[in-house]
């Protein structure tokens, strides 16, 4: 587990009373998590010229597949394969880069072939066929994902 000696240091000896994360997050840093995320964003825009949204739709165009899978684990023979099922199915490398790391974050296992095939087949059926509406369905996932955790 990795600790945060800047924020552990910030709250040592506070008693945090917020009952909601956006709560305890605001006591903790002494704005909104919307005023921190616009914050880090001009610094993210000030070191790199870009959004992080340019950022990330710049980076699914430009990397390879296999350099996507290399940066989480090394890839494999299987994962070549899987590429090339993928494009075999029409997918383009962005998009692929799209499902690839959407499996890698939502799945937490690795790569199960039938899965991400049967999720690459879905996204042709629903017309999911460009970068930005895999990132967009991505992100749609991951908000309904966390408010199911909220319930």
């Amino acid at each position: 587990m990795t600790t945060n000696k800047k924020r552990d240091k910030k709250i040592q000896g506070k008693v945090i009373h917020g009952t909601t994360t956006k709560e305890r997050f605001e006591e903790i840093h002494g704005m909104t998590i919307e005023e921190w995320n616009a914050k880090h964003e001009v610094k993210f825009k000030d070191k790199t010229g870009m959004t992080p949204d340019e950022w990330v739709l710049n980076r699914y165009k430009t990397i390879k597949p296999i350099d996507l899978i290399n940066e989480y684990d090394v890839a494999s023979k299987a994962d070549e394969t899987l590429v090339e099922d993928l494009h075999a199915l029409g997918l383009k490398n962005d998009v692929i880069n799209v499902l690839l790391e959407y499996v890698l974050i939502f799945n937490g296992i690795g790569f199960v072939q039938s899965l991400v095939l049967k999720i690459g087949k879905n996204w042709l059926k629903n017309d999911i066929l460009t970068v930005e509406k895999a990132i967009e369905f991505m992100r749609e996932e991951h908000r309904k994902y966390n408010e199911s955790l909220e319930k």
